[in-house]
């Protein structure tokens, strides 16, 4: 797959194109996707997706400090990959991209430098400015332009229409089984393991604390989890117990939230190490217990209930 920042000087040979932000590459993304390279195979076409950096909603929020997504930019590409998709092409979102409506969005960018001849929407598709461009509006541009339009139907999982943020609910309710089925993978953070005060060293329980690279990944909800880890330039896997939130037993709960893994099959130095967290299974929530001494007994429980999820 090739990618392209902006949406000059770009030549395609009669393109199937989709467009969308794509948070997460979700199941529904994927189907869409395969209908792009479906229909471009068939026509002997590219299958071109276009999707947009940063997120709109970053632009158009009042308050962008609170969002957070599924994924990044790096990590939409990389799993955009996945799919073999021919091209990828990432237009800068901008308040005055904002302000384009539908109409002047597809006749500028798809039609004139993109060079549109079939294009795939979403079972509930809209964009340009105040998302105005519905599938009544694209129909019109298609026809008035001359360029093909089809409309996918929706992914169904369990009798919900998947979608990006059905999957940023489920993962702020802590259902990452429910998250994983809609998004066809395992949810995972990337984050560079710090320093930490090294009470769980103490306890028996080292733990590596993880900043994620990106400050609007979205973490799931606080607790404790049975994940699997992997450090930047060691091919294994590892076993670990994550937990997210507090630390009420040893702070009372006023601290900040953490993320802090112990990896249970590996010994050495993780500290300026990159790492990639896949969640598993939720053991439970996070809990203040009546004493150090309680707390390490129940880490020893969520340690063989891990191993006994995760042990190979």
């Amino acid at each position: 797959m090739k990618v392209y920042h902006g949406y000059t000087g770009i030549s395609f040979n009669n393109p199937v194109i989709t467009i969308g932000v794509f948070d997460g590459v979700h199941l529904g993304h994927r189907m869409l996707l395969r209908r792009v390279k479906g229909e471009a195979a068939k026509d002997g076409a590219d299958a071109v997706a276009v999707t947009f950096d940063p997120h709109p909603r970053m632009i158009l929020s009042s308050d962008p400090g609170h969002l957070s997504f599924l994924t990044d930019l790096e990590e939409r590409t990389e799993l955009m990959r996945e799919t073999g998709i021919d091209y990828l092409v990432v237009i800068p979102f901008t308040a005055e991209l904002s302000r384009m409506t539908a109409p002047e969005f597809i006749s500028s960018i798809l039609c004139r430098h993109l060079g549109v001849c079939h294009l795939i929407i979403g079972y509930d598709h809209h964009f340009g400015r105040r998302r105005e461009g519905d599938e009544n509006t694209i129909i019109e541009c298609a026809r008035r332009m001359a360029f093909r339009v089809t409309r996918e139907e929706a992914y169904m999982v369990e009798g919900e229409a998947v979608s990006s943020s059905l999957i940023r609910k489920a993962l702020g309710e802590g259902n990452i089984e429910k998250a994983a089925s809609m998004l066809g993978y395992d949810y995972f953070i990337r984050g560079r393991v710090v320093s930490g005060r090294k009470i769980g060293r103490g306890m028996g329980f080292p733990t590596a604390n993880i900043a994620t690279l990106s400050a609007y990944k979205l973490i799931p909800r606080s607790g404790v989890y049975a994940v699997e880890v992997i450090v930047e330039g060691v091919p294994d896997r590892h076993m670990a117990m994550l937990n997210i939130g507090h630390r009420p037993t040893i702070t009372g709960g006023d601290g900040l939230c953490t993320i802090e893994a112990h990896l249970i099959d590996f010994d050495g130095d993780l500290y300026g190490n990159e790492v990639t967290v896949t969640f598993r299974h939720r053991l439970r929530d996070e809990m203040k217990f009546g004493s150090v001494d309680e707390l390490s007994a129940r880490l020893t429980l969520d340690r063989e209930m891990t191993i006994a999820l995760l042990g190979r």
